[in-house]
């Protein structure tokens, strides 16, 4: 099983201008992609949502200010229900933005 979930490992990435940025790993039917890694960049305040198909997996908010331009979220196992799409979404930024996750995909 562990080597299986092992080759099924994927990534994506994103990036953004004004608009924010969303990467995305598609759904696969009858799969469930497990999200692990959440990290980018973003040149301002923003929220940023995990998503799997419409569900808020998770949320948090991105304080430049405090935290710099540069995030990354503790690692985590955020999963999707089967057969939905799994994306990481920044809400907005002012220029310059990067969304990247990375997980596994189990049948």
């Amino acid at each position: 099983m562990i080597s299986e979930v092992m080759s099924g490992g994927w990534s994506a990435t994103a990036a953004g201008t004004d608009s924010g940025a969303t990467a995305t790993k598609a759904a696969v039917s009858g799969k469930a992609h497990v999200v692990t890694h959440v990290s980018g960049h973003v040149d301002e305040d923003a929220t940023l949502q995990l998503r799997g198909g419409s569900t808020v997996l998770a949320e948090w908010k991105v304080d430049v200010s405090a935290e710099g331009i540069a995030f990354k979220i503790p690692p985590g196992t955020w999963p999707c229900a089967p057969g939905v799409a799994a994306n990481l979404v920044l809400a907005n930024s002012d220029s310059d933005a990067q969304v990247n996750m990375c997980g596994f995909t189990i049948p």
